[in-house]
């Protein structure tokens, strides 16, 4: 699915991406490879922002994404995370993130779009893509 309203590489998102090319990374030895989708994201306030550090009300468990790099414009520009995540309850859904943790953790990648209604058992398969540009 195509992210809608906004997405965007968090602050904490930039500072995983320069401590993982660093020889030793001494702080994020995770990458941002945690799926989490939310709800509560619509709104005139609220889209993805550089500051974000969770999700609005982050619902289901976080699936661990399966992580490639890809190209958009040179040779393996993209970092890409493809997960799915299935509703275990009736869910309105309209956001998503990142994280290098399967509970809590750093954000790294925020996205909002356009509300989603899940019922329950129903799957969404998330694909981020992060261009180094």
């Amino acid at each position: 699915m195509a992210f809608g309203t906004a997405t965007v590489v968090t602050n904490k998102g930039k500072a995983m991406f320069a401590d993982r090319l660093r020889t030793t990374p001494a702080t994020y030895t995770t990458s941002p490879k945690y799926c989490g989708m939310g709800v509560g994201a619509t709104g005139a306030d609220r889209t993805a922002v550089v500051g974000d550090t969770a999700l609005s009300t982050e619902v289901e468990t976080r699936t661990t994404g399966t992580e490639s790099v890809q190209t958009t414009s040179v040779t393996g520009d993209t970092y890409q995370v493809i997960g799915t995540i299935t509703a275990t309850d009736a869910r309105v859904v309209d956001e998503f993130g990142l994280f290098d943790a399967s509970t809590a953790g750093n954000m790294g990648f925020s996205a909002t779009f356009a509300a989603i209604t899940l019922a329950n058992g129903d799957a969404i398969a998330f694909t981020a893509k992060i261009q180094l540009s």
